[in-house]
């Protein structure tokens, strides 16, 4: 049997001395960023596995990650879109190789969240927090910043001072859609959002009104609407716009799941993709190619945000700016039908 690597072991993989070693494994910011990541993914090769307690009596860290969400009610069995999962999924690669772990907080309300954060940063219960769905005068922001205690969101925020986030570019991924939508001769745009208080809900507005405006299309009330974005949302959504004097010819959906349901709508209703209205979806899975028509799509893949995440994290962990870790992806566009009305 191959004897266990030890820190000798690694040293003299890297040519390096066994106390740089010892202190990149043991989570030093002593050590640089490029000479750590050589040492941990020697160590992931030869086997080495870290004594996690033995470093966290050493150092008084964790080597948690504590991520905060808010989940549905057990009795909701909607379809909402991309699952925490695949978040995790990501963010869990992103620290491989390193003594992080990742630990998940499920609340049931926002409340909830600012309240488990407290608990975490007083208790030291993890290193960092990560949170998604932030808000206008997010409190769990303005909490952590007054605490100095590391964090990164995903998703913006209207904070003064400077933290580290991914996000989608909202306001790019709706000037797309509702530019092309307008060149194609389209001027009655629904626009199915999410909850009206969620940050990236008022980017998307924002650049949905800025783009009607440069087209001199007046805005309709009528045609916005706010709401936890699923199949069910879309399709009541559909049946409401669709009786409206002037319905809309085109609808764009927050999320896949809320195109899903508009699409519904339109065979209950018994009209026609492509000839009464079109539909445009954005989000992280990319189910749309399945669906019947497969429709046109604004696509990130999830595990592009969820891994930024992580390796924002570890440099935040390591002493880097929050201003110089923040990242808006801008998805791809998808087209899968022409979005033009047929006669």
């Amino acid at each position: 049997m191959p004897a266990r690597p030890t820190i000798k072991t690694i040293a003299k993989e890297t040519g390096l001395s066994t106390a740089t070693v010892s202190k990149a494994l043991n989570g030093s910011d002593q050590v640089r960023p490029v000479t750590r990541d050589k040492i941990l993914d020697v160590a992931k090769r030869l086997g080495y596995e870290l004594n996690i307690s033995g470093v966290q009596l050493r150092t008084g860290k964790t080597y948690q990650i504590a991520m905060v969400t808010v989940i549905s009610s057990p009795q909701d069995d909607e379809w909402g879109g991309v699952g925490y999962t695949q978040l995790i999924s990501g963010l869990s690669h992103a620290l491989e190789g390193t003594p992080y772990r990742v630990v998940q907080y499920q609340v049931r309300s926002f409340e909830e969240s600012l309240e488990t954060i407290k608990r975490i940063v007083v208790n030291r219960k993890a290193d960092g927090v990560i949170i998604s769905g932030t808000r206008a005068g997010d409190e769990r922001i303005q909490y952590m910043q007054a605490q100095d205690f590391p964090f990164v969101t995903y998703g913006t925020s209207d904070a003064e001072k400077p933290h580290a986030f991914v996000d989608t570019d909202n306001k790019r991924i709706v000037s797309i859609c509702v530019e092309r939508l307008i060149a194609k001769g389209h001027k009655r745009i629904a626009m199915l959002n999410a909850d009206a208080d969620l940050m990236y809900t008022g980017d998307r507005l924002d650049a949905y009104c800025d783009a009607l405006t440069r087209a001199n299309i007046e805005f309709d009330e009528d045609l916005v609407a706010n709401g936890r974005l699923t199949p069910a949302f879309g399709r009541e959504q559909l049946f409401e716009m669709s009786t409206l004097d002037a319905p809309p010819t085109a609808y764009i959906c927050a999320n896949e799941a809320t195109a899903l349901g508009v699409l519904s709508g339109f065979h209950v209703r018994g009209l026609e993709h492509g000839k009464d209205a079109v539909v445009i979806a954005t989000d992280d899975l990319n189910v749309s190619q399945y669906f019947s028509p497969p429709i046109t799509t604004c696509y990130l893949p999830i595990s592009k945000p969820s891994m930024m995440l992580g390796r924002f994290m570890l440099r935040l962990l390591d002493g880097e700016r929050p201003e110089k870790l923040q990242k808006l992806f801008v998805p791809d566009l998808i087209e899968r039908s022409a979005d033009v009305l047929v006669d």
